[in-house]
C-alpha cells in the first residue's frame, strides 16, 4: 500500500440503529449495536481520502463467538460521510449493496463497506470488530453487534 492510499472510517457523526435496539451506554462511541434474531448486517461508513482509487479486498470478523459470515458487500453512498455505522437486519438489500470485487470506491468519494452474519446456533451471537483488508492492509474497525433474542 502506498501512503496515498489511506482508509478512512469517519469520526462519530451518527449511529443509527435500523431494526432491534441501539447500544449501551457503556459504548460512548457508538460503535456497538443489539439486534433481535438470528441474521444482522453492519455497515461501516469509509471515504476515500486519497487521489487514487481504493479496492475494499476483504471484510472478516475478530474477537467474535456465535456467528457465521453470510455476506459481505460494498455499497456507494454519500450518506457514509457522515455516518461511522449502521445496523440493519435486512442485509445487502436494505443497502443496494454489490460484491467488494465489482466497485472500487473512487477518490473523495464515500461508501458503505458491509458485513452480514448469522448466529450458529440458539446462543447469542457477537461480533466483537472487524477487519477490512484495503490494497493489501488490513484495517481494524472497533464495532460490535449483538444478535440476541430479545435486546435489552
Amino acid at each position: 500500500m502506498t501512503a496515498a492510499r489511506t482508509f478512512a472510517a469517519l469520526p462519530l457523526v451518527a449511529v443509527l440503529a435500523l431494526a432491534g435496539c441501539s447500544g449501551s451506554p457503556t459504548d460512548p462511541l457508538g460503535l456497538g449495536g443489539c439486534l433481535e434474531g438470528d441474521r444482522g448486517t453492519i455497515a461501516v461508513g469509509v471515504s476515500n481520502t486519497s487521489g487514487d482509487p481504493i479496492v475494499i479486498e476483504g471484510v472478516e470478523l475478530s474477537g467474535s463467538s456465535g456467528v457465521e459470515i453470510v455476506d459481505r458487500f460494498l455499497a456507494l453512498d454519500d450518506e457514509a460521510r457522515s455516518t461511522a455505522v449502521l445496523f440493519d437486519d435486512g442485509g445487502r438489500a436494505a443497502f443496494d449493496g454489490v460484491d467488494l470485487d465489482q466497485q472500487a470506491i473512487d477518490p473523495d468519494a464515500a461508501a458503505y463497506v458491509g458485513v452480514e452474519v448469522q448466529r450458529t446456533g440458539s446462543e447469542p451471537g457477537r461480533v466483537g470488530g472487524l477487519t477490512i483488508t484495503v490494497d493489501g492492509s488490513p484495517q481494524a474497525v472497533p464495532v460490535t453487534l449483538d444478535l440476541l433474542d430479545a435486546c435489552g
